[in-house]
């Protein structure tokens, strides 16, 4: 058995003057409260969740609504397939830019999250 520092005796709660059925005890409590209040609180997350789901795909249509009326622009002074063509390529390179920023602007905790094989090179 591990001693805990100043703890002493058979009693070995981590809160003086509680015995180890009292520290259950309040710990299911606290973890019951929790619940209770997480679960009180899911329909307006459900909610909150939908709202948001349904903004994302009207500004995806929305995204490609634009796409597509600067591709008839473009179609006006030259082929449309050459203007679908460079709209698509200037999507995909922003796209690229934009995942570079995100690697670059990742934090340590990311980082930390994947853990390095080490690699031994002799």
């Amino acid at each position: 058995m591990v001693e805990v520092p100043g703890m002493h005796g058979s009693d070995r709660s981590p809160i003086p003057g509680l015995g180890t059925e009292q520290l259950a005890r309040l710990l299911r409590e606290q973890v019951g409260a929790a619940l209770r209040e997480a679960i009180g609180r899911l329909p307006e997350f459900g909610r909150s969740a939908k709202l948001k789901a349904a903004a994302a795909v009207i500004g995806l249509y929305g995204g490609g609504a634009l796409v597509a009326t600067l591709i008839l622009l473009l179609a006006l002074a030259m082929p449309a397939w050459v203007a679908g063509l460079i709209v698509g390529v200037a999507l995909l390179v922003v796209a690229a830019v934009v995942r570079t920023m995100a690697k670059t602007a990742s934090t340590p905790a990311e980082s930390a999250a994947t853990p390095s094989v080490p690699t031994s090179r002799e």
